[in-house]
């Protein structure tokens, strides 16, 4: 079929820029009704209400409009007639094939996938030498639009609206740089896995979840647009987003709360349990600010309410912040709700202006404060933006060099160092979340020691009891620090297709064995016994080093620029590591210590797709491969736990939908007669 002419770039322009490129500062193209940026995530754009009034559009722009929808119109139908003549090839009685030589093409463009080599078969073998029910072959995948036709072709009932806007929207949306997604963020493996699951499939097609079941809308392209709507969720709300004039004046700035703020500090009991729990979490995470200053202010404020102290705009901002993520904190293990946090996150912003005026180090606890808030709560700006920030502003400072603290003192140095490795961690977990370039890079980083240090000065609280058997709880933080260094290397030299490209394949064989070996000598050296935390931390047991062992052992073996096929011992690794990552992230709920917050959502998730690729792909007959790995069992885990986390993100409910479907489909397989 003759291809389409181009069609023509002619349009109808706005007379300025929308609001909201105006407000984010960001160049608009002024095409109506919806300018690109707009329309690429699916805002609502001011220029389409103007569109109405003052738009004129040129005869050619509507003419090659009309042309558009007339050759979709017929490829369309082309497309069903051949979706439906099409017929799934026969395969050989007794044929067996290997099933897991699946490989990825991570092209020049890190955010687009093609699938190379899916398997052309998925046969199964039985004793009896005849396929079971349900299984098909699975031949190449077409084309991104192709496969679309044929999703709505098998279903009507699925298909969606046709219209050239929602063409247009699609083509943005994948050129788009702002909802920008790596390799290594899941996407592209969750690409591959939408694939694999044609093996579900009776007729070999592509895998279709039922549109609505119990309430729970299911996106119709699965794991592929549910993985970029959960991301877009977590790290790049765009309305959200902190103001770039700060690039002129210095200093962000940040809407003024909505809330009350007069709003007073608790009692003091309740003041003492947040404090504490917010340095036994998410201080051993990331030592951002002085503990001994901070309890010292807390116990003068307590004794003196109308101190001066509450006229010092950094202390009042650290206390509340301490407040509103502690409160955040133990909200996403517990479960209750977080009014509470946003009132004290509110109250915290009243002061941050004026303390972004008290020097560098305050200003760049402030955005981190912010940065470890957002982790549980996306009330405030988002934390994309927060973190580039924060590392830009420790680089200009020179946090990142040993130089720079020669002079000072060694309390000074060690805590400007806690400061340089708590961005550089934040860093780390962002960005490879995302699957983003690292904000720090690590031919940057001049510091000698590579480690966390142990200062009595800065961590020692003089009101609370100090133990003489458990690790201090900067060993835990010291041990998160290597995790995240190994996560970079898995970043660069799995995922970065610059870097591997340039290996032989004894090298990449060399780089996986080294880096399994940095995990397994990483788990054997948790300190023990651990510090002596609060109850409820998540990192005060055992199940949480595991659940992170294995959540990075699946990153290092699913398909990668390294490694684009997987051949069975490796498939066999992945699936175990998936499973046993499912099973600690449910003992850590049994324990009442999992965090229910989006990082956790995405961790979970993300285990879920290997080990569903992981298990569909076995070259053996699909169910002796389910009876013997117990996929199904870990998997209904894994529904109990998205269960759990849709009290909190509806988005969780709709994983498990998908889930469950899955696990139906794994069962009638499993049942069906063998002769």
């Amino acid at each position: 079929m003759p291809c389409a002419p181009r069609m023509s770039r002619i349009s109808a322009l706005a007379r300025i820029s929308c609001s909201r490129c105006h407000r984010r500062k960001k160049k608009c193209d002024r095409v109506l009704p919806t300018c690109g940026n707009c329309a690429s995530v699916h805002h609502s754009c001011s220029l389409a209400e103007e569109a109405h009034d003052t738009a004129t559009y040129p005869v050619a722009f509507v003419q090659n409009l009309e042309r558009r929808v007339r050759e979709l119109e017929v490829h369309q139908d082309v497309l069903a007639s051949f979706t439906e003549t099409h017929q799934v090839t026969q395969i050989e009685e007794g044929a067996s094939q290997l099933a897991v030589n699946t490989t990825l093409n991570f092209n020049e463009t890190p955010d687009e996938i093609l699938l190379e080599d899916v398997p052309s078969s998925f046969s199964d073998q039985h004793t009896s030498g005849h396929r079971s029910n349900g299984d098909a072959n699975i031949e190449r995948p077409p084309t991104a639009a192709a496969s679309q036709s044929v999703q709505d072709n098998q279903s009507p009932h699925h298909r969606r609206q046709d219209s050239l806007a929602q063409n247009l929207r699609d083509v943005s949306l994948a050129a788009v740089a702002e909802p920008y997604l790596g390799t290594i963020s899941g996407l592209t493996f969750a690409k591959l896995t939408q694939a694999v699951l044609r093996r579900l499939s009776p007729d070999g097609r592509d895998f279709v979840f039922n549109q609505h079941v119990d309430g729970n809308a299911v996106p119709i392209e699965g794991a592929t647009i549910l993985h970029l709507d959960l991301m877009d969720n977590v790290y790049f709300d765009s309305d959200q987003a902190i103001d770039f004039s700060f690039l002129a004046e210095g200093l962000p700035t940040l809407d003024a709360p909505t809330q009350d703020t007069t709003i007073q500090l608790p009692d003091r009991t309740e003041m003492l349990r947040l404090t504490n729990f917010y340095f036994d979490h998410s201080h051993t995470l990331y030592p951002i600010l002085h503990q001994q200053e901070v309890m010292s202010d807390i116990h003068s404020i307590m004794l003196d309410p109308d101190g001066r102290l509450t006229r010092s705009p950094p202390c009042m901002f650290r206390i509340w912040m301490v407040l509103a993520i502690g409160s955040t904190a133990h909200a996403s293990i517990t479960l209750t709700e977080e009014f509470a946090s946003r009132l004290y996150y509110e109250k915290a912003m009243t002061y941050f202006d004026a303390s972004m005026d008290y020097g560098d180090i305050v200003a760049l606890e402030a955005i981190m404060l912010q940065v470890s808030y957002s982790f549980f709560n996306q009330f405030g700006p988002n934390t994309w933006f927060l973190v580039g920030t924060a590392a830009r502003l420790a680089l200009g400072m020179g946090l990142h060099c040993d130089s720079t603290s020669q002079a000072l003192s060694r309390v000074q140095a060690i805590r400007r160092k806690r400061l340089f490795f708590s961005v550089y961690m934040m860093d780390r977990l962002v960005s490879i979340t995302l699957g983003r370039p690292f904000a720090i890079h690590e031919d940057d980083i001049d510091i000698f020691s590579f480690s966390i240090e142990a200062c009595d000065e800065l961590d020692r609280d003089p009101g609370a009891p100090q133990s003489t058997l458990c690790h201090p709880p900067m060993a835990v933080t010291e041990q998160i620090l290597r995790l995240r260094k190994i996560a970079n290397d898995i970043a660069t030299k799995v995922y970065c297709k610059r870097i591997v490209s340039r290996y032989s394949t004894t090298e990449r064989q060399q780089i996986l064995a080294a880096l399994h070996q940095d995990l397994v000598s990483w788990r054997q050296s948790v300190p023990f016994p651990l510090p002596n935390l609060h109850s409820k931390v998540p990192h005060g047991c055992t199940s949480w080093y595991d659940l992170n062992f294995y959540t990075h052992l699946t990153a290092l073996y699913r398909p990668s620029p390294l490694f684009p096929t997987l051949d069975v011992d490796r498939v066999n690794i992945l699936t175990e590591a998936a499973a046993m990552a499912i099973r600690h992230a449910n003992s850590m709920r049994l324990q009442q210590r999992l965090a229910f917050n989006w990082l956790t959502l995405l961790t979970i998730y993300n285990a879920v797709i290997a080990l569903v690729y992981s298990v569909t792909v076995q070259p053996e007959n699909l169910a002796a491969s389910l009876e013997r790995l117990r996929a199904v069992e870990d998997l209904e885990l894994a529904t109990e736990l998205f269960t759990v986390l849709g009290e909190r993100f509806p988005a969780s409910r709709t994983i498990g939908t998908m889930v469950a479907q899955i696990v139906d489909r794994y069962r009638h397989m499993s049942s069906a007669p063998t002769c």
